[in-house]
């Protein structure tokens, strides 16, 4: 299977941004963030060379990877797998949004 390329949608951007800026304030650094940053990209990589790795949703394209306290959605498209969403999920289920 060939390597697939990964594009973030601008509102997993934009989760993945507002978690790596709570850990640099709350810690004063930006050590945990950027390990934190490091296990995405290390994920992100198997991905592109294993996209069935993530499990199905409920809507049937969709798919979900569980890494640490977050859960990151993506959907494949042709030679691209779209990162769709970022959660944490200490955050209220109510306020997910999956597109």
């Amino acid at each position: 299977m060939a390597k697939k390329e990964i594009v973030w949608s601008k509102l997993a951007k934009l989760q993945l941004k507002n978690v790596l800026e709570f850990y640099v304030q709350r810690n004063g650094n930006s050590n945990y963030s950027l390990k934190l940053l490091n296990e995405v990209e290390d994920l992100l990589e198997t991905l592109s060379n294993a996209e069935l790795i993530g499990r199905l949703t409920s809507n049937k394209f969709t798919r979900v990877i569980p890494m640490k306290v977050y859960l990151i959605f993506y959907e494949i498209n042709g030679n691209r797998i779209e990162i769709i969403s970022f959660w944490d999920n200490r955050q209220n289920e109510g306020n997910r949004k999956v597109k």
